[in-house]
């Protein structure tokens, strides 16, 4: 399979609100192509881990996403994604994310790429109670991304780094693994993120703190299928379910994406 079809279905569920999964993969796009995505995520939860464990509080929500990306050069690639999200009364464009992503090395069957993102809160947008958008923080994110090609279409993708936040939000620590395979006539993975923040407060713990200062972690598996239509157009479908996690609903997430490939 080419990079350019890898690429087509890397990144089809972007929406920090919904912890989607990790934002990069690990393949280069090559010079000149481009990708547009519009996408649906549906999240529904009616258990959450708040301080004292699960609690009995729900919602449902909804994010549409659109997302571009390009190949610079060979090795470098850029990415936007532009989030609009939906959650009881309130509704709202959420962070802008913008990544660039670089592969350092490729010997044999094995990828070394590293990546470097920011996020930014797009409007003033509700950040306390249930039906917060975010938490209005801006953010910098560092990945080191490592794939390894096992032949016939089969591949292993790890990655990690650290996600700078922006005072009072908590920073934390990303962790991806996906096994995946891919063929110039269908692709599908599954995979597991987790994520660990450092410190902050947890939701009713007493302290009556703004929910900017929670400390969001979670484990997480999902996964995707992505079919081609044709030569320019594809679509995919995919799925997450929260194992554990901090300050996060026990969630399923059901999401749709059309990619238009330039």
């Amino acid at each position: 399979m080419t990079n350019r079809i890898f690429f087509t279905f890397s990144f089809l569920f972007i929406s920090s609100v919904l912890l989607a999964q990790a934002p990069v993969d690990g393949y280069s796009k090559g010079k000149g192509n481009a990708s547009l995505v519009t996408s649906a995520s549906f999240e529904s939860f009616s258990k959450f881990y708040a301080n004292d464990g699960l609690s009995n509080l729900g919602r449902n929500t909804q994010a549409y996403s659109f997302f571009g990306a390009v190949g610079i050069t060979d090795k470098l690639d850029a990415q936007i994604s532009i989030p609009f999200v939906v959650t009881g009364p309130e509704k709202s464009l959420q962070d802008l994310s913008m990544f660039l992503k670089y592969a350092f090395l490729k010997k044999g069957n094995t990828s070394i790429l590293g990546s470097l993102g920011q996020s930014t809160p797009m409007t003033n947008y509700q950040t306390e109670g249930l039906f917060a958008i975010g938490q209005q923080a801006g953010s910098i994110d560092t990945r080191l991304i490592i794939q390894q090609n096992i032949g016939n279409g089969f591949f292993i993708t790890a990655q990690s780094g650290f996600t700078k936040r922006t005072s009072p939000t908590p920073s934390s620590i990303p962790v991806s693994l996906k096994f995946g395979y891919g063929s110039n006539k269908i692709y599908t993975d599954i995979w597991l993120d987790y994520q660990y923040a450092f410190g902050g407060t947890n939701y009713a713990d007493g302290s009556g703190s703004s929910f900017r200062t929670l400390g969001i972690g979670y484990t997480k598996i999902g996964g995707q299928i992505y079919k081609p239509i044709n030569k320019k157009i594809g679509i995919s479908l995919g799925g997450s379910y929260v194992l554990a996690g901090r300050n996060v609903g026990k969630a399923v997430v059901a999401s749709g994406a059309l990619i238009y490939s330039l």
